[in-house]
């Protein structure tokens, strides 16, 4: 071997960041090399070893032809290779790359000469033209493994499952806050500065660390290579993206606590076993799903071909990919809003390829009994569609003309059914499970694999997350469904009847569960007769007495806004049953009820968290980063209700359907409703857009940072939120004095509203739209006004 000396352009990765010597051998064809002392010595995999190992592999491979006639069908080549259901592993101790879309320029990948410290934006063999340069091409498929598209199904093992799974419960796609704190750092940051048509080079983080990008001396001499690396690398950003954004918002939305069909075990768990808001959260909704699927065969009546298998990993994958997809990762920070031409047409184009595929997958795929594919269909109802933005549409155009309801009234129909069918496999196992108590009383001593043989109950009633998961996934569905009904006046696909607890009882506890909770079966039995859309969701806050103001604790915060969405919930409920009312004709009794209960729900969170929302707003740039994206989010679909509520009272104030409805119009009540919230809106607007605080760059990907609201996965909520306060504000001004202090608030706060939706017109179209639209009719009343 050759004296270990230290060279610096010749170091392994582990070696060269942490800046140790390293003693590897320049020449490594002895075959007797497998890692230097250091990687030895802290057992990491030595990044030369797997370039040994990679020139192997060339060597046994027949010689190709790189020139521009075959690189084209190169790509091809590439997908076949490619994992079917995960994201392919990088090298070793290698370093991320973002990815980025200029890709003009790019040097080929087999000269040496053309690879410094910086990668291509695009290598060679993705998005080639018929003529053999560099363009920009209408197939993207070069982007993804030739097995996600629709067609036939190859084999697959059974192990396929725990593969998809791998890929969402990697420690890559989870996030240790308290180690980024102490480095200071955001994961897949982008560099700003420099040749745009390169991608800079950041590592993935190492607390303690801040090692200088290194030049590497080798060069990748395949077009599959640098194919492949520029995929997994993209796919590996996309995935990152849908874990900062839903699988965020899901820990607060969806936990066994919040969660009316959760077993009472996991119910009365204390808040510090909370895993989900945790610094460390996993993909935690889409692992469940997962392993649901795996287990679900009774409830579907048959096991899945290998087709539908693979079908339903493909959808699942390109309805993640759509979803994430529709961050840009070019737009300049602060007042700078806009994308270079090149990259916002390169970057709509793979976004449009993208949002079809998967919405092809999934009409293809409808008939398949599957968990995965009622996730995919959940996921991509909140991706934002892309529109032609030339055409000139309002809100209520873009709404009606939306197809995302389709995708979410599917998904719903179909956990109804399964919904029905695991009921009924509830109430036929529960004699079984009686039967087995008895007997097992007499035979204390009976082994427990024998017992449950005897038993033979499906695997999904024995195993209480399995259970657990598809109450949340139920519940998923139905507060989806009942936000969408009364954004979208549409009717509900699972109506308040079948929404109750009693319709979806888990298996009862027995004994030594109930001891174990230390609560008597009395509460378990009145939390199944209480109704969801009644005083079920209030009684918490009841419970539990004060609700704290900030500061407080990181879990008490969490707990609060957990606690807070189904609230929410609930009085989006109350709106679609007013609807409901209006369509059928109520008379006027009826309809004054439900109103009242309504106004029930809005003095319930008043009373109880408007003061903490106040709290968030005033002390925004000191919350920390996903108290920020949570409340942010929350707030604004709360103060959306309310305005869709004014809009249904006016409804019926007008055509006096309600009996109070003279007394309303009286008061000017509707008008006073939605100017307040208005407000609110534009001042949590304001409160995100001039925030100081930079905790969100350190713990979210660069994408979905600069702002709170960015983060938020259902984008049409907050579009149509911020939308509508800015066109309230804005018919404000014709009624104030142009001078008022009055009219400065209202100008100021539609400003911010529509700056707002810019922010959201880098991932909707629709945004984008709509702030245009406001910005002119605000320039025309400005205008009339002077």
């Amino acid at each position: 071997m050759d004296e270990p000396v230290r060279r610096q352009l010749h170091s392994c990765d582990p070696c060269r960041k942490g800046k140790r010597r390293c003693n590897a051998p320049k020449t490594r064809k002895d075959g007797d090399f497998v890692a230097c002392y250091n990687c030895k010595r802290w057992k990491k995999e030595c990044t030369f070893n797997w370039l040994s190992s990679k020139e192997e592999k060339r060597r046994t491979k027949p010689a190709q032809s790189y020139t521009s006639e075959n690189s084209a069908t190169s790509t091809s080549d590439i997908s076949s290779t490619t994992s079917t259901y995960g994201v392919e592993q990088p090298r070793p101790s290698s370093q991320w790359y973002p990815v980025t879309s200029n890709y003009v320029n790019i040097p080929t990948p087999t000269d040496p000469a053309n690879f410094p410290f910086e990668f291509p934006l695009r290598p060679q063999g993705l998005f080639l033209e018929k003529s053999g340069e560099l363009g920009f091409s209408a197939d993207h498929s070069g982007f993804f493994p030739s097995d996600w598209q629709i067609g036939a199904a190859t084999e697959q093992s059974e192990d396929a499952f725990r593969e998809l799974e791998s890929i969402f419960n990697s420690s890559e796609n989870s996030i240790d806050i308290s180690e980024q704190l102490q480095g200071g750092y955001s994961p897949f940051g982008y560099f700003s500065q420099g040749d745009s048509n390169h991608i800079g080079l950041k590592s993935w983080p190492t607390p303690g660390f801040n090692t200088p990008p290194i030049t590497p001396n080798f060069c990748i001499a395949s077009e599959n290579a640098a194919s492949q690396f520029a995929r997994t690398t993209m796919k590996r950003n996309l995935i990152r993206i849908y874990h900062d954004s839903m699988e965020n918002a899901l820990s607060c939305w969806l936990t066994e606590h919040n969660c009316p069909y959760s077993d009472f075990v996991s119910s009365v768990l204390p808040n510090d076993e909370r895993e989900e808001w945790g610094p460390n959260w996993s993909n935690r909704m889409c692992i469940r799903v997962c392993r649901l699927d795996r287990s679900s065969s009774s409830i579907r009546g048959r096991a899945l071909s290998v087709e539908e298998n693979k079908t339903a990993d493909r959808v699942l994958h390109l309805a993640i990919m759509a979803f994430a997809s529709q961050w840009t990762q070019h737009a300049e920070r602060g007042t700078g809003l806009s994308v270079p031409a090149e990259i916002s047409r390169d970057e709509r184009s793979i976004r449009e390829y993208v949002w079809n595929e998967a919405r092809h997958g999934l009409e293809h795929s409808t008939r398949i009994p599957s968990f995965r594919i009622i996730f995919a269909n959940i996921i991509f109802s909140l991706t934002q569609s892309p529109l032609d933005i030339s055409q000139d549409k309002g809100l209520d155009q873009l709404l009606d003309n939306d197809c995302a309801p389709a995708f979410m009234e599917t998904a719903n129909r179909q956990l109804f059914t399964f919904r029905c069918k695991f009921v009924r496999l509830v109430r036929e196992a529960h004699p079984k499970m009686t039967k087995s108590r008895t007997e097992s009383t007499g035979a204390a001593f009976m082994d427990e694999s024998e017992r449950s043989k005897r038993l033979q109950v499906d695997p999904i009633l024995n195993s209480p997350e399995n259970r657990n998961t598809l109450g949340l996934l139920f519940w998923l569905g139905v507060m989806f469904d009942t936000l969408s009904a009364a954004m979208y006046q549409r009717p509900l696909v699972v109506s308040d009847e079948d929404s109750q607890i009693a319709s979806a009882s888990p298996a009862e506890l027995d004994s030594e569960q109930l001891s174990l909770t230390k609560t008597p079966q009395t509460n378990i039995i009145h939390k199944k007769k209480q109704d969801v859309w009644g005083e079920f969701f209030l009684e918490p806050a009841k419970l539990s007495g004060t609700i704290p103001r900030w500061p407080c604790s990181y879990e008490e915060a969490a707990a609060v806004l957990s606690e807070a969405t189904p609230v929410k919930v609930l009085l989006y409920r109350r709106v679609t049953q007013l609807q409901t009312l209006i369509y059928r004709g109520a008379d006027s009794d009826a309809v004054e009820e439900v109103i009242q209960k309504t106004f029930a729900v809005y003095q319930h969170w008043n009373r109880t968290y408007r003061r903490f929302m106040l709290d968030c707003v005033e002390n925004h740039d000191f919350l920390p980063s996903r108290i920020q994206s949570w409340y942010v989010i929350l707030d604004g679909h709360w103060h959306l209700a309310t305005m869709l509520l004014a809009d249904t009272l006016e409804s019926i104030d007008n055509g006096r359907l309600g009996s109070a409805s003279e007394d309303r119009i009286a008061a000017g009540f509707v008008s006073k409703l939605r100017t307040e919230h208005a407000l609110t809106v534009s001042n949590l607007c304001r409160a995100s857009l001039y925030g100081q605080n930079p905790s969100m760059q350190f713990h979210f990907h660069d994408s979905v940072n600069e702002v709170a609201f960015l983060v938020e996965p259902w984008t049409i909520v907050l579009t149509h939120s911020f939308a509508k306060a800015a066109y309230i504000l804005l018919q404000n001004l014709d009624i104030a004095d142009g001078h008022s202090v009055q009219a400065n608030s209202f100008l100021s706060g539609c400003e911010d509203c529509i700056r707002a939706l810019q922010y959201l017109g880098r991932k909707s179209d629709m945004a984008f739209m709509l702030a245009r639209n406001l910005s002119v009719s605000l320039d025309l009343k400005l205008a009339q006004m002077s």
